[in-house]
């Protein structure tokens, strides 16, 4: 018989519609599953996923990122008997992000095997660098996204995989849909996806273009999107909107500005069954495997091109790639991260 699931503080510091705070609502659905009372603790927020929970108020709201910033260390000492008395009490803390450490530090010292730290990040400030070394040192666990995250921080962790929402098989559609999901910032490639998309024609794939919002943008690669023909769409989030039709999904992001430690685009694009490219991310291979159409690290315009041209005239291949989809998607379902939650909260892996 199992035991009785602990009651659980989901620990979450800053709000964002990000992928970090998306996870924080799946923490959250599989802690109530698995029959936790679950207590959402949200520092800074007003508009992201965790405030968008039901019954979920933040202990300041607060748009500003400078202000948020400064008040941070005030808030993490306010914060931090009152997390202390919650574990004297028998509770968990799950600190999601490396910015519930400072509130945590308290309780961890205290009662380190009742504190869980679940990583997003590979950069952040340097002071945060010796609290996750003490911290470690005293039996907190800690998870990291992926295996390419954990050596990236050069610490042994243990690897939770962000779960997705996987759907029953989609019905064939047209697979027309040549994909760009994510932002205009440099470091996510979109300029690499017109490159591409500029040198695909004559293969009957349409370029489709998903942005954060309408407010943050590139307004010179806007207009290069639109003289391309892209169909651009902002603030579009439901992945069978996203995924509908689609034949490719690249995720373009440069390793050399930003190192992905795990893809939820990528992910989701694999539990929709549409297969990826990638142009040099590193944990791609780790995350699809064999469903990974393939990983240019050159991030040469016109090789990727070239690879996706070829697919397109390979209808054996991309059966292929959907079949490896349908295999790989069953890595990242709910029922698995919420086991992989009741492992780790109820103490079976531990020494």
């Amino acid at each position: 018989m199992r035991a009785a699931m602990p009651p659980v503080t989901l620990l979450n510091p800053f709000d964002a519609y990000a992928g970090s705070q998306r996870v924080a609502t799946q923490l959250f659905a599989a802690f109530e599953a698995l029959g936790a009372r679950v207590r959402v603790q949200l520092g800074f927020g007003g508009h992201g996923f965790v405030s968008d929970l039901p019954d979920v108020r933040a202990d300041l709201v607060c748009g500003s990122v400078r202000v948020r910033k400064l008040l941070f260390p005030l808030w993490s000492l306010a914060l931090a008997p009152l997390l202390l008395l919650r574990v004297l009490r028998g509770e968990r803390i799950w600190g999601n992000t490396i910015y519930a450490l400072p509130p945590a530090m308290l309780a961890a010292l205290v009662r380190p095997r009742q504190v869980f730290l679940h990583l997003h990040e590979l950069t952040f400030p340097g002071v945060f660098r010796p609290l996750l070394r003490l911290a470690m040192r005293r039996g907190v666990r800690v998870m990291c996204v992926s295996h390419v995250h954990a050596s990236g921080l050069g610490i042994d962790a243990t690897i939770l995989a962000n779960p997705v929402a996987v759907p029953d098989l989609p019905p064939a559609s047209a697979r027309d849909r040549f994909l760009y999901i994510g932002t205009t910032a440099p470091m996510k490639g979109f300029d690499l996806y017109l490159d591409v998309a500029a040198r695909l024609g004559g293969t009957g794939l349409r370029p489709v273009a998903y942005l954060a919002d309408l407010e943050r943008y590139d307004a010179g690669l806007l207009a290069k999107a639109r003289a391309l023909g892209v169909a651009v769409h902002f603030g579009e989030t439901a992945p069978s909107t996203l995924f509908a039709d689609g034949f490719l999904t690249l995720l373009a992001t440069d390793p050399e500005l930003w190192v992905e430690t795990f893809s939820l685009v990528a992910v989701e694009s694999c539990a929709f069954l549409v297969p990826v490219g990638g142009a040099g991310a590193e944990v791609l291979d780790e995350v699809l495997g064999p469903a990974l159409a393939f990983n240019i690290a050159s991030r040469d315009p016109a090789e990727i091109a070239a690879r996706i041209t070829a697919l397109a005239g390979d209808p054996a291949r991309q059966a292929e790639l959907r079949a490896a989809c349908e295999v790989r998607r069953g890595l990242y379902t709910m029922d698995r991260f919420r086991e992989a939650l009741r492992v780790i909260l109820q103490g079976e892996e531990r020494e």
